[in-house]
């Protein structure tokens, strides 16, 4: 019950049958993460959601999900040992209980978000420079170079697309930083501009 005072779970309000993944060992790992660092940052980044939407009603069955062969299913009870079982994080409890360990929350983000604030559109942007390493070559791609361009493009899109990698959460915490570093905004966290 104290997991999800953490939270205001208030769990007499759940339909029977309702069902939900508890990351018991993510405090333990945060509890540990806090005790060995003096001064820093920790990024958290994973699928996850808010307590609010990770423990809504809706999601009566919880996050967990089994991946065999590149298909979705959600049977962690068939091809065991050779399929990836995930479950998403929730950002509520890590922030919450960092708070108890000394952690300060610094903000919370998308990932696709994060990485164009620290500059990952202009990198995509390069991308299409048939030789991004020599300035003086023509501005024109055929051939190879084209499929080359596409191919780190689609690489680095991959982790903004809102639809996959982009929609993770990036949680970052800080511990024993001064009121100067405190108060220095993090570029990850920051709005890119608009152009």
């Amino acid at each position: 019950m104290r997991y999800f005072e953490r939270v205001d779970i208030d769990l007499c309000h759940y339909p029977n049958g309702y069902r939900t993944e508890v990351n018991l060992a993510a405090l333990d790992w945060l509890k540990a993460l806090s005790e060995r660092i003096s001064r820093g940052y920790i990024l958290t980044i994973d699928y996850g959601y808010s307590a609010q939407r990770y423990y809504s009603q809706a999601r009566h069955q919880g996050t967990l999900q089994c991946y065999y062969r590149h298909a979705h299913h959600n049977d962690p009870f068939i091809h065991i040992g050779e399929q990836d079982i995930t479950a998403h994080v929730d950002f509520t409890t890590l922030e919450t209980y960092g708070r108890e360990v000394g952690l300060h929350k610094v903000g919370f983000t998308q990932q696709g978000l994060f990485l164009m604030a620290l500059g990952l559109g202009d990198r995509i942007s390069q991308l299409s420079n048939p030789a991004p390493d020599n300035p003086t070559s023509s501005p024109i791609a055929t051939g190879k170079a084209i499929q080359a361009i596409m191919m780190r493009r689609e690489a680095l899109q991959q982790l903004i697309s809102p639809m996959g990698f982009g929609n993770f959460g990036v949680l970052i915490q800080s511990k024993g930083l001064t009121p100067t570093q405190i108060a220095r905004p993090l570029k990850g966290l920051t709005i890119p501009p608009m152009i």
